[in-house]
């Protein structure tokens, strides 16, 4: 393996032409020496094309037609020329040495998963609050891990493209969560490697799309059911982790439908709590469960 290999960073874009150049000078000011920059653009009905031809013509710029966040970022990686490929979201963030840091954590041999965790900022770039998910974010075999927890993201990720090509990429199905799919299917015969530290800043506004909503999350569920249905060797080796996971999920489904008054998935998800999770809680959901 050559001593800096070129990383393609991949870019999917829709209609952030407001966030996008901040997005893109936080890439090109990477430490890391031989990066390409690649942005798919989801069929923006900003200007976009025109801020990309102005002040950016040093970054390849690809337009496709409106086919979705994993369907770009998969197109990105189709297109790259790098032997690792990395995502970042048109809205957030790279820190200086996200590339170099992303790199050094893999093994000697190049091959592997690296991944990193993020700060937290707002629409207007200040910091706001950012909880672990974890005291340690784990290395080696996740697959335990990551059922319980989202602790890899497509930003922020790095792989060999390669490999990224051979699972087919991002499903291109799911609105949201296609990484946590991806990477729960790779988790199951690839090593991850952790970089604890922040490695890029994520930015929460009323138009993310990983922001908390009923069908947002049941999606997610959606992901952990079909993976275990796909791998039901998994259910006994992982019971607790995946019996606890499922209540989570449940308690969530149960304060969003409440939030967004569906009465009947309020009883449904209370009972499903409580049958994960018996508790004091859990039954006192099911008995208030008709509001």
């Amino acid at each position: 393996m050559s001593e800096f290999p070129l990383i393609s960073i991949g870019v999917s874009a829709y209609n952030r032409a407001n966030y996008l150049p901040l997005c893109l000078n936080s890439l090109l000011d990477q430490s890391y020496p031989n990066c390409e920059i690649i942005v798919v653009d989801d069929g923006s009905a900003d200007n976009t094309a025109e801020l990309m031809r102005q002040q950016f013509p040093q970054i390849k710029y690809i337009y496709q037609e409106n086919a979705g966040d994993a369907a770009a970022k998969n197109h990105a990686a189709e297109v790259a020329c790098g032997e690792y490929i990395v995502f970042n979201d048109s809205d957030d963030l790279f820190l200086p040495d996200t590339v170099a840091q992303l790199f050094a954590a893999l093994p000697a041999d190049g091959n592997g998963i690296s991944y990193g965790t993020y700060r937290t900022i707002d629409a207007d770039g200040k910091a706001l609050p950012t909880k672990r998910k974890v005291a340690h974010y784990p290395s080696g075999m996740i697959t335990g891990d990551l059922l319980m927890h989202i602790l890899v993201n497509s930003c922020g990720t790095l792989m060999p493209r390669k490999l990224f090509l051979e699972y087919g990429g991002f499903d291109r199905s799911l609105r949201v969560s296609h990484d946590y799919d991806l990477f729960l299917r790779m988790s199951l015969d690839n090593e991850f490697y952790a970089v604890q530290e922040p490695v890029f800043l994520r930015r929460r506004h009323g138009g993310n799309l990983s922001s908390g909503s009923y069908d947002k999350i049941n999606v997610v569920l959606g992901v952990v059911e079909r993976f275990l249905a796909a791998h039901p060797e998994l259910e006994k080796r992982y019971e607790r982790v995946i019996r606890t996971r499922r209540g989570d999920f449940h308690r969530k489904l149960y304060r969003e439908a409440r939030r967004e008054q569906r009465k009947e998935a309020v009883r449904i998800h209370a009972a499903k709590a409580f049958e994960y999770n018996p508790g004091i809680k859990s039954l006192w959901r099911m008995l208030t469960a008709g509001f």
